[in-house]
């Protein structure tokens, strides 16, 4: 099959599966974004930095260690306030920059490849919002990764109550 009649292909299926109840096609394909990153061999490296770090439930820790040994420092992924940001000047997946798939519905690939990079780092449930993308019309793709469950009991004050703090 050509380059073009499988992104055709894809297409049709992407526009069927969004006929169906959304939040069960999204998981789909979000499932397919979670093998293409296992396929890729990353999962591996993820979990090797993982392993490296001392406190594996160090979340400052974990993230650093990622930017810097993984990511190359770049500045497309960084925090602001209590969470993660991940932006690209241009769309990522192949699908759309060597296939030529176009419908945005993909994007919920990409959610999934995000949430297995962090759910793998972290050891706990993220989630992903799309914020912006460039398959929207947008001038860049941009994603919020929110750590789910990143708050622990602190040391309890004089009337036993227990203030909680962000591990990010």
């Amino acid at each position: 099959m050509e380059n073009n009649n499988k992104s055709k292909w894809i297409d049709t299926v992407l526009l069927q599966m969004q006929e169906l109840k959304i939040d069960q096609s999204a998981r789909v394909i979000e499932n397919c974004g979670r093998e293409c990153l296992k396929l890729s061999g990353i999962v591996e490296k993820i979990e090797k930095l993982r392993n490296s770090v001392k406190d594996k439930n160090d979340m400052k820790l974990l993230f650093k260690a990622y930017k810097e040994k993984l990511y190359q420092n770049r500045p497309n992924l960084y925090k602001k306030d209590m969470d993660i940001y991940l932006e690209y000047q241009k769309c990522g997946c192949g699908m759309v920059t060597e296939g030529g798939v176009t419908n945005p519905f993909l994007c919920n690939c990409t959610i999934g490849y995000t949430k297995q990079i962090f759910e793998t780092l972290f050891d706990r449930p993220v989630k992903v919002e799309l914020l912006e993308s460039i398959l929207n019309g947008d001038n860049i793709c941009k994603q919020k990764i929110i750590i789910e469950n990143v708050y622990h009991a602190a040391s309890g004050d004089s009337q036993g109550l227990h203030r909680f703090e962000r591990l990010l």
